[in-house]
C-alpha cells in the first residue's frame, strides 16, 4: 500500500509486521510527506532484484522491515508518549544511522 512516511510511522502498529517499508532511492527519510510503499517482503519477482515489482517500478528501495519500524515507534512513544511526527522521523533516522534506538533525556 502507498502512503506517506509520516502516516506509516503513525500507523506502524496497524501495518502487517511481515511487510517492509520501501522509499524512493537515494531520498533522505526526514520528511513526513515522503511517499513510501509498505509491501509484503516475500512478494518479489523471480529476478535477482529482491524487490517487489511495485517497489522496483516506482524506483524505490528497501528501507526496513515493518517489525523494526514498529519497534522504533514503540520505543519513541515509550519515552515520549506525546511524540510528534518530527520525533518519530528523528527516531527512525537515528535507528537507520546507528542501528540503535534513540534515547532522549528526560
Amino acid at each position: 500500500m502507498k502512503m506517506l512516511l509520516g502516516e506509516a510511522l503513525w500507523r506502524a502498529d496497524e501495518l502487517p509486521w511481515t511487510h517492509a517499508l520501501y522509499a524512493p532511492a537515494g531520498r533522505r527519510l526526514d520528511d513526513g510527506e515522503l511517499p513510501v510503499l509498505v509491501w509484503d517482503v516475500d512478494d518479489v519477482a523471480d529476478d535477482a532484484t529482491d524487490l517487489p515489482a511495485e517497489a522496483s517500478a516506482l524506483g524505490y528501495e528497501y528501507v526496513l522491515g515493518v517489525d523494526d519500524v514498529q519497534s522504533i515507534v514503540a520505543n519513541a512513544r515509550a519515552q515520549r508518549p506525546e511524540a510528534t511526527t518530527a520525533d518519530l522521523l528523528l527516531a527512525l533516522q537515528h535507528y537507520l544511522g546507528r542501528d540503535a534506538f534513540i534515547v532522549w533525556g528526560r
